[in-house]
């Protein structure tokens, strides 16, 4: 179980705030790149977007208790 103050400071930063939806400009940027034929460029921040979403999706599910109240 983590401490209180870090599950506060985590639900606050990231779970109750909109900056995560502006990691959607990555896949979106990817896929404009993926249509310029540049395949590499594209699926490294199609790859990155996912690791992100990834990670935060499973801090958020399994190991901070954010309540939105």
């Amino acid at each position: 179980m983590v401490s209180e103050k870090l599950n506060l400071w985590y639900c606050d930063t990231f779970v109750s705030t909109p900056w995560q939806f502006f990691f959607l400009i990555l896949p979106l940027f990817g896929a404009f790149l993926y249509g310029r034929e540049k395949y590499k460029l594209a699926w490294s921040l199609i790859g990155v977007w996912i690791a992100i979403q990834v990670t935060f999706s499973a801090l958020t599910n399994f190991v901070f208790t954010c309540s939105l109240d």
